[in-house]
């Protein structure tokens, strides 16, 4: 892993048992318009320094925690997008086990499959929550399977689509949305907040990985973003959702796709740090 400079707010704790391990992937595959992803960890980290580390909504602190920021994982230049993946995948590989709680910074949303393929194997009974502006399902994308369009495919290449749940999405492919996979609950299926509420039955007594694409945000709060779609979720319906979700088995999240070189003024960044202190201490702050 390649230290980072700076860390994310609260990380500065070694690596402990039944710790959280913060860490970023700064992938960026091939992508048609917004480029920037890459540098989501960095600018994650950078933008966590204007919050508090205290959750005046849930009373917790995360300089209660035992959080370490791992840094990156090391990616090789110029490779192609597979193998990048894969070093990211055998760098968790050679640190994760099940007793850690880890949290990544993404990074485009490809960067989600090297976590769910070094971390599934030991959980045969994992389920996958996708919040999202963009059901991510479309079998190859510019030519290429390892992309951002294609994430959560690749995702269901590791763990069987009727454990994953997409919520959230308000745009997408006509292919995407007439192939529905088989817990798919775009905004026409009532408000993203709504239908979790209606699924957290099912989802409890299982280990839940939650990854969270930033465009599920409206563009007014998260335009930093590499493909902003209008019509999304406030910052405090979504940290309303990271908030039930406290009652399921949360083993892992990630949150990905934020670009400051479309948001100057780091408002996205700003509001993701709040979404990720939210959830670290709503999971995993008992």
């Amino acid at each position: 892993m390649r230290p980072a400079s700076p860390r994310f707010i609260a990380c500065g704790e070694p690596p402990a048992a039944g710790g959280i391990v913060v860490f970023g992937i700064p992938f960026e595959g091939r992508v048609n318009l917004r480029k920037g992803a890459q540098a989501g960890p960095r600018d994650l980290r950078l933008a966590s320094d204007s919050i508090e580390t205290y959750s005046a909504l849930l009373g917790r602190d995360l300089e209660d925690l035992l959080l370490c920021d791992l840094g990156d994982c090391e990616l090789p230049a110029d490779a192609a997008p597979r193998v990048q993946l894969d070093a990211a995948r055998d760098e968790i590989g050679r640190w994760w086990h099940p007793a850690l709680r880890p949290f990544m910074l993404g990074g485009d949303h490809t960067a989600t499959v090297p976590v769910i393929e070094a971390i599934a194997p030991a959980l045969p009974e994992l389920r996958i929550l996708q919040l999202d502006a963009h059901p991510d399902t479309r079998e190859e994308f510019l030519g290429e399977r390892y992309n951002y369009a294609s994430a959560i495919a690749r995702v269901m290449d590791v763990v069987p689509a009727d454990r994953v749940y997409q919520v959230g999405m308000r745009t997408g492919s006509r292919e995407e949305f007439e192939h529905r996979r088989p817990n798919f609950f775009p905004v026409m299926a009532g408000h993203p907040l709504d239908v979790i509420r209606r699924l957290l039955p099912e989802l409890q007594g299982y280990p839940l990985y939650v990854t969270i694409d930033v465009d599920v945000l409206d563009p007014a709060h998260a335009p930093g973003t590499g493909s902003p779609e209008p019509g999304g979720l406030s910052v405090p319906e979504l940290i309303e959702i990271v908030r039930v979700l406290g009652a399921a088995s949360v083993i892992g999240g990630d949150l990905v796709e934020v670009a400051h070189a479309w948001d100057p003024t780091a408002r996205t960044g700003i509001a993701a740090s709040w979404v990720i202190r939210e959830a670290l201490l709503a999971w995993w702050g008992k």
